[in-house]
């Protein structure tokens, strides 16, 4: 009896279903595929938010200090979203999720590195701007 609880523990978190199994080296390289797939993008959007939450303080006003805490909220439960999908893997057609996600972790992962590598630029930007709508309103 606790053997069978166990197996079928594990069938749920390794997502052995019969609709979904690992038979042959095409079904590990997608699975494989899938994994890397949604991790890269997962962490893309966990980073992504810590630069967000950078620029926050760059413009000063209420309305853009909510929206910040908002999208950082939203892109965060993205990222977590994908490495639920790692857990769940996938139950569609595997070549029309991958062509989805595979062009997704590509663009999550770059958009990352620009935001990094350009944070001091963005956040002068956003800075200027700033002071930019300050002095309209002052008028």
């Amino acid at each position: 009896m606790l053997v069978e609880h166990h197996q079928y523990f594990l069938d749920f978190i390794w997502n052995n279903h019969e609709w979904y199994k690992i038979d042959n080296l095409n079904d590990f390289i997608r699975a494989i595929t899938w994994c890397v797939v949604n991790i890269v993008t997962g962490l893309a959007y966990l980073g992504i938010p810590y630069e967000i939450w950078k620029w926050r303080k760059a413009l000063s006003s209420r309305a853009a200090n909510y929206l910040s805490i908002l999208f950082v909220a939203f892109i965060t439960f993205c990222g977590l979203h994908h490495f639920v999908d790692v857990i769940i893997m996938p139950t569609a057609p595997w070549w029309a999720i991958l062509s989805v996600n595979l062009p997704m972790a590509l663009v999550s992962a770059v958009t990352l590195f620009y935001l990094q590598r350009n944070r001091e630029l963005l956040i002068k930007l956003l800075e200027e701007i700033g002071e930019l709508l300050a002095s309209i309103q002052l008028r």
